[in-house]
C-alpha cells in the first residue's frame, strides 16, 4: 500500500494514520531525511510474514498401519521359518524362530504356524494371582502352560483355525471360540488398549449372545471363523496378537477365562460320573490337588465333556481292583493309581507323556 503527501502532512501524522512509527515508515522508504515533498509516494504497509508450509499429515490407513509388524522369512526345503518384529509397551521386540508346513497329523491349513512364544507364565503372575481363590490353582495353571504355551503362544494349522495364549483359546467355532471370549474381556476391561492392540489395525470384538470376532479386509469385514482364517493366514494380524499378550489387561482377561471356562467348571460339585452303576459327583472321588489337577488339564486338552468319558472309565477300572462297590468306598479311592491308569489307557503319545509329567510334578495325592 502507498501513500501520496499532501499538504502539511508530516511523517509523524503519516504514520499515525496507517497506525505505523516514524521508524517503520523511513525504514520501509529508505528515507535519508525526515523532509517530505508533495506528491511523493510513500509505502505505508509492512510486508506479510512469511508463513512457513506447514508439513502436511497423512492419516495412514489400517494397512499401512499393519506394516509396523515386520515379517522376516527364510525359506527352508518344504517350509518356511519366520520372525515377526512387533512394538510393545517397553519397545520393539522380536519373536522367536517359528515355521509353517507344520508337522502335525492334526494340520489342516500348511500356511499355519505354530508359536510356543516367549510371554512365561511365571513371569506375569503379579498380574493375576489376586484372581485365584486359593494358590493352589495357580500351580495347576503353571502346569497346565507348560504344555500349551506362553501368553503369547499361537497355533494357527489345526482345525481351532486359530488358537492363542497360554492356554490355546480357540477362535474356531466348532471348538467353542474362547478366543472370542478373551478378547471381549479384554475390550471391556481396557477398551485404550484393545484399540491400541487391535482397533487401529482393523480388528475388533463385538458383544452380542457370543462376541463376533471381526476383520477388516479389501474386500469388506470378515466375522468369526472366515475372521480368524484371515488372521492365520497374516502375519501381520498374528503379530499384532503376540504384541498384544505384553498388556497386562490382555495377561488377565486369559487368566479370567481359564478359570472360568475350564477350572471351575471342571471341579463343580455338578459334575458326575457313573462309576459301577453308581452316579456320584467327580469331587466326592477325585479331591486332592492331583486328582483336581488331573481333571482341569484334561478340560483344557480334550474339553469337559471329552475329559469325562477316560476318567470315569479309570476309575471305573481301580474300583474293580480294589473292590470298590459303594459311594463311601469310591470317596477312598487311590487318586495317583486312577491317573496311572489313565496314563496306560491313553493311545495318543504326546497326551500320553502329558498325564505322566503331572505324576511327576508336585502335586500331592494325599487324601
Amino acid at each position: 500500500m502507498t501513500h501520496t503527501v499532501q499538504s502539511k502532512e508530516t511523517l509523524y501524522s503519516i504514520a499515525k494514520k496507517y497506525g505505523l512509527t516514524v521508524e517503520q515508515i523511513i525504514s520501509l522508504n529508505n528515507l535519508v531525511s525526515t523532509n517530505l515533498n508533495i506528491g511523493q509516494n510513500l509505502i505505508v504497509s509492512l510486508p506479510s510474514p512469511i508463513t512457513p508450509n506447514k508439513p502436511v499429515t497423512t492419516v495412514k490407513s489400517i494397512y499401512e498401519k499393519r506394516n509396523t509388524f515386520l515379517v522376516e522369512k527364510l525359506p527352508k526345503v518344504g517350509y518356511n521359518t519366520f520372525t515377526i518384529s512387533y512394538p510393545t509397551p517397553a519397545g520393539v521386540q522380536k519373536t522367536g524362530i517359528f515355521r509353517d508346513n507344520y508337522p502335525s497329523p492334526n494340520r489342516v491349513n500348511s500356511n499355519g504356524v505354530s508359536y510356543a512364544g516367549k510371554n512365561a507364565f511365571e513371569t506375569n503372575t503379579s498380574y493375576f494371582q489376586d484372581l485365584c481363590p486359593q494358590p493352589f490353582y495357580l500351580e495347576v495353571l503353571h502346569h497346565i502352560a507348560k504344555n500349551e504355551g506362553c501368553f503369547d503362544a499361537v497355533n494357527s494349522y489345526d482345525k481351532a483355525i486359530f488358537s492363542f495364549g497360554f492356554l490355546q483359546f480357540t477362535g474356531a467355532q466348532a471348538s467353542g471360540s474362547i478366543l472370542s471370549q478373551v478378547l471381549y474381556r479384554f475390550k471391556q476391561r481396557d477398551e485404550y488398549a484393545f484399540n491400541d492392540c487391535f482397533g487401529q489395525y482393523g480388528m475388533d470384538i463385538i458383544a452380542g449372545a457370543k462376541p463376533v470376532f471381526r476383520v477388516e479386509t479389501t474386500k469388506g469385514i470378515l466375522e468369526n471363523d472366515a475372521a480368524y482364517m484371515e488372521v492365520a493366514n497374516n502375519l501381520s494380524l498374528t503379530g499384532a496378537f503376540i504384541a498384544s499378550s505384553y498388556r497386562r489387561s490382555m495377561v488377565r482377561a486369559q487368566v479370567e477365562l481359564a478359570l472360568e471356562e475350564y477350572v471351575m467348571k471342571a471341579v463343580a460339585p455338578t459334575v458326575k460320573v457313573n462309576v459301577i452303576g453308581v452316579l456320584i459327583a467327580l469331587n466326592e472321588i477325585l479331591k486332592t490337588e492331583g486328582g483336581f489337577a488331573i481333571r482341569i488339564d484334561l478340560a483344557v486338552n480334550r474339553g469337559l465333556t471329552g475329559s469325562l468319558a477316560p476318567i470315569q472309565a479309570a476309575i471305573t477300572q481301580v474300583a474293580k481292583e480294589s473292590k470298590l462297590s459303594t459311594s463311601m468306598q469310591l470317596a477312598k479311592i487311590n487318586e495317583r493309581r486312577v491317573v496311572e491308569v489313565l496314563a496306560q489307557n491313553e493311545p495318543d503319545a504326546l497326551k500320553k507323556q502329558r498325564i505322566l509329567k503331572l505324576l511327576d510334578g508336585s502335586f500331592s495325592f494325599w487324601k
